[in-house]
């Protein structure tokens, strides 16, 4: 993730903080919120970011949440 501009690594590093311990069900609206402020930041983060974010990931990841990558990828790829 060094290859990603500090701001990014910023906002990527507060929803780890934030989300740990939580449900599914809140994880969501805590991604949508952190995506919304980074929109008015004025960052946004490119195909390529979200694919290095998900290579960094992946192995914190359940074996459910691993067969959802690539549907997760298509989208992104829209």
């Amino acid at each position: 993730m060094k290859d990603l501009d500090f701001r990014k690594q910023l906002i990527i590093n507060e929803f780890k903080t934030m989300s740990k311990g939580k449900s599914k069900e809140e994880i969501l609206p805590l991604l949508l919120a952190l995506s919304t402020k980074a929109k008015q930041a004025g960052i946004n983060f490119t195909k390529e970011d979200t694919l290095l974010i998900i290579e960094q990931v992946k192995d914190e990841l359940t074996e459910q949440e691993r067969q959802m990558l690539p549907q997760i990828l298509a989208l992104i790829g829209k």
